[in-house]
């Protein structure tokens, strides 16, 4: 009985020190990740916005994956935790589909009542809503889509919720995965940023929702295309 007490007790303890362990590795990861992408775009803005936009999101995409690769190399997670793998594929496909159509509802919306105060809001070359604006950059951005929702989700909000101590640790993942995600964001502006950490915190609650990186990919990959579709937003 008292072997059995003190092998239990050992366990505890190890586990205790892996979570410790994680948590600081996750931390590190964290801050390093934000302070060197502020440096990024501080330096991007002395030099007077030297490149466009779109080659500041490749570089977000390149320091995403140094993030992710130095999280999976020095933490304890599992491949079956990534959320790579659905349970249940039917029903992920099914949801996404519904919650891809309601965002262009919303999108549709918003460029309706936008338009409405200011006729040239949001306008495109080719009417309410212009297809020919789709091109290689829209299929590129499948890549750009999954890396961030890969290391917002499947790194970051995934190792918050494993080693949190808090009562309410899926909040809190999902509280500070998105304003992570939103900083990730700052080349587009303070506003552009607000809506990048909502968006992220409804992606987190769908993440945990469904348990996989695949419709929240995909969700994230359709309303980015969507609102340059509709002119809200551009590349």
């Amino acid at each position: 009985m008292d072997i059995n007490c003190g092998n239990s007790s050992y366990e505890d303890n190890r586990t205790a020190e892996a979570k410790f362990r994680d948590a600081s590795i996750i931390l590190g990861i964290l801050l390093s990740g934000v302070g060197v992408w502020v440096i990024i775009y501080a330096l991007w803005e002395h030099l007077g916005r030297p490149v466009p936009v779109s080659y500041m999101v490749q570089a977000v995409d390149l320091l995403g994956i140094a993030m992710c690769l130095t999280a999976w190399r020095f933490t304890s997670f599992s491949v079956k935790e990534l959320g790579l793998f659905p349970e249940n594929p039917k029903k992920v496909a099914i949801e996404t589909l519904i919650l891809c159509g309601i965002a262009f509802v919303i999108l549709a919306t918003i460029k309706f009542v936008g338009q409405m105060y200011d006729p040239t809001l949001f306008q495109t070359e080719r009417g309410f809503f212009d297809i020919r604006r789709f091109n290689l950059y829209q299929i590129f951005y499948l890549f750009t889509a999954f890396i961030q929702e890969f290391t917002a989700r499947s790194i970051m909000q995934t190792n918050l919720r494993r080693v949190c101590a808090t009562r309410h640790k899926t909040m809190y993942a999902i509280v500070h995965a998105s304003v992570v995600f939103a900083v990730f964001h700052i080349e587009y502006g303070f506003w552009f940023m607000i809506g990048a950490a909502f968006l992220g915190g409804l992606l987190g609650v769908v993440y945990e929702k469904q348990k996989t990186v695949l419709g929240v990919w995909i969700i994230h990959w359709f309303l980015g295309v969507a609102a340059f579709l509709f002119g809200i937003i551009n590349q």
